[in-house]
């Protein structure tokens, strides 16, 4: 599968809100870093812990990509995430309202296909005023 399919995938796992499935596309020695939140995630457990998060946050979530640049082992993707903020996010309490987002990631793989590190740019505050919280 090429990178491009491969990253499709990953997005679609996440938008079933299959934990295990977005984890399976990264290698075990991996970061996730979403500047949004100004947090790094290590490992397969930390990376787990943040997808829970975002689930517990938004039990709805979905991501859509909108365009996906290839080069090598690098990808470039934008995409929109969308959902319903019914739970509580670090320093954003539920709202219950929905929201969509864009945002765009890096993408780092090895030899095998599999995420060695992945940065999610998004606006945190066009987030917070989706929500009613800005």
């Amino acid at each position: 599968m090429d990178l491009e399919s491969r990253l499709r995938e990953y997005y679609a796992a996440w938008s079933r809100q299959d934990a295990d499935g977005v984890l399976a596309f990264f290698a075990p020695n991996s970061t996730f870093e979403d500047l949004a939140f100004a947090a790094e995630f290590e490992g397969l457990d930390q990376i787990r812990s943040f997808v829970d998060l975002t689930y517990a946050g938004s039990p709805d979530f979905e991501v859509h990509p909108t365009q996906i640049i290839v080069a090598k082992k690098t990808a470039a993707a934008a995409w929109t995430m969308q959902g319903t903020h019914s739970g509580d996010l670090p320093g954003l309490p539920a709202t219950e309202k929905a929201f969509q987002v864009r945002a765009s990631s890096i993408v780092n793989f090895d030899d095998n296909g599999q995420i060695l590190s992945i940065v999610d740019y998004w606006n945190p505050l066009e987030f917070r005023a989706s929500v009613g919280l800005a």
